[in-house]
């Protein structure tokens, strides 16, 4: 075998090496300049190797590859995912690319990042390239004369500011990057336009990343892309990056009793991150410098930039109708259920003596507002089931509230009266159910009193709900199982819409789930 032929065995086994597995060639040919402002070979961190797994998982499934990604401040996403879009469009020819930033001066950096990923390759990797102007490389050949024999690859990628860029109809985008897409303003109009222009061929990459920006306003669309991800709706796939997966936030002590002091101050918050993270002191070293330094000593601010789990990313800006202390206390109560049994979520199963409580919202059942229902058991205050559907009629919703409270020892069932809450009361009085919440109403005109079947949400009722429910959670008396719950604590905000009584879920956001829970904790009035 002569030298030339060895030469080109070896290019083509190289070739096939980075077309399996595209970070080989980032990590060998791709340079950045890091943090110290060095120019360096792009490596990738805890994080990025994260977001690889799923890249790779995707990719070599032979499907479309879709991925969001919830990250924390400084981990290297957006980096990666310009070295991902570098890599297919450098490679391949007839390749459009296309990465869309939130601001001008993130639009300069990626495409000085992508500028300097061409210049430092190695000759015999770099493509011809015609053009490096207008936030655009196009690598084909640029002379005119021979480009019939040779053009080139015939492949670009353009970077673009969100408020200044023009989705053309018939354009074909092979790969996309939306960079801290929840301070995208019209985030949702620009990624209709583009999901059109993404073809559902295999290998095409639509990669979305940000940190979170709250529920409303410019970051409810990917709060609401995220959320729908981690229930596994659509074709996006979720990659939550907490702050604490990146090795680099870490503070070594100065001194043993500098240690020592941290530990012996631990809040209980703290404590629970060792316990599910097994997070180390000088993270939490880490962490409370970060606070004071990065957050200006805003907790709630630090938690948004550099959440430790999805609930934390999200703060509605309209503010928590919920304390976010009482939140926090709740997150370490969510568990895994025990079983599914048409949709509800038993996390419990019935104990012999106990008494229970079901609360039950209704809704129309047409796709929009979910019925949820909520189990919990008075002894010990925890959660033992729960359930929410959209689809799912006021008819068929009691007949499911009956069958769930026979099962746990006949609970009492506190239905919501307020429309369409009459047809589910009414299912429930069809199957002869004894064990109903009943509210006593007063005549205005006679002042007799009597007793009727529900609770009649009212602007009186409902902040006494609330009221009594936050004190529940001051005092730990209840412990939420529903990682779903939770996550609409984070939304549930005071509000000033006709209707809501002062509070609600933020646009865009349920709150059926806390609703049924207040509901059911209602009822232990009416247990012994």
């Amino acid at each position: 075998m002569s030298m030339e032929t060895k030469e080109i065995n070896a290019l083509k086994e190289l070739v096939r090496i980075y077309d399996e597995n595209p970070r080989i060639y980032i990590e060998k040919n791709l340079f950045i300049k890091n943090k110290a402002g060095r120019i360096v070979p792009l490596k990738f961190n805890e994080p990025q190797l994260k977001l690889d797994e799923v890249y790779q998982r995707q990719r070599k499934a032979g499907k479309p590859i879709r991925i969001i990604v919830l990250k924390a401040r400084r981990e290297g996403i957006s980096t990666q995912t310009a070295a991902y879009g570098f890599e297919k469009i450098s490679r391949y020819p007839n390749m459009n690319g296309l990465v869309i930033t939130h601001e001008p001066d993130s639009t300069e950096e990626i495409f000085g990042m992508t500028k300097l990923f061409y210049e430092m390759l190695p000759l015999n990797e770099r493509p011809m390239k015609k053009y490096d102007n207008v936030k655009q490389l196009t690598f084909e050949n640029p002379d005119e004369l021979t480009k019939n024999v040779n053009p080139g690859l015939r492949s670009k990628i353009r970077i673009a500011t969100a408020n200044k860029v023009d989705i053309g109809r018939g354009t074909n985008i092979h790969f996309f990057h939306g960079s801290e897409v929840a301070y995208w303003n019209d985030a949702d109009k620009l990624l209709l336009s583009i999901k059109q222009a993404v073809p559902e061929e295999p290998n095409t990459i639509m990669i979305l990343e940000s940190t979170a920006n709250g529920v409303a306003g410019k970051g409810k669309h990917f709060h609401d892309l995220v959320m729908k991800a981690s229930q596994k709706e659509g074709d996006m796939e979720l990659v939550f990056i907490p702050w604490f997966e990146l090795k680099e936030y870490f503070r070594p002590f100065t001194s043993e009793a500098k240690k020592k002091e941290l530990i012996d101050s631990l809040t209980d918050y703290e404590k629970w991150l060792i316990k599910e993270f097994n997070l180390s002191y000088e993270q939490l070293n880490w962490r409370r410098w970060a606070i004071i330094n990065k957050a200006n000593g805003d907790i709630e601010k630090f938690q948004q930039e550099y959440p430790a789990t999805i609930q934390e990313a999200f703060i509605a800006s309209s503010g928590l109708a919920i304390p976010r202390d009482l939140i926090d206390m709740q997150v370490q109560n969510i568990r895994k259920p025990e079983k599914i049994i048409e949709g509800v979520r038993i996390y419990e199963m019935p104990k012999k003596g106990r008494y229970y409580s079901l609360g039950g919202d209704s809704a129309e059942g047409e796709g929009g507002d979910d019925a949820g229902l909520s189990v919990f058991d008075k002894t010990t205050g925890r959660e033992v089931a729960s359930f929410n559907d959209n689809r799912i009629s006021p008819k068929e919703f009691g007949k499911l509230s009956v069958k769930i409270a026979k099962k746990y020892n006949y609970a009492m069932i506190t239905p919501e009266v307020n429309h369409p809450g009459v047809a589910y009361i009414d299912s429930i009085k069809e199957t002869g159910y004894p064990n109903i919440y009943r509210r006593e109403v007063e005549d205005k005109m006679t002042r007799e009193k009597t007793q009727k079947i529900g609770f009649r949400t009212t602007g009186r009722t409902k902040p006494n709900l609330l009221t009594n429910f936050k004190e529940l959670l001051r005092q730990e008396d209840i412990a939420i199982s529903t990682e779903e719950t939770i996550n609409q604590m984070f939304t549930f905000i005071k509000s000033d819409e006709q209707g809501l009584y002062g509070i609600g879920a933020a646009e865009g956001s349920k709150d059926d789930l806390i609703m049924a829970t207040m509901l059911a904790i209602e009822g232990f009035k009416m247990l012994p």
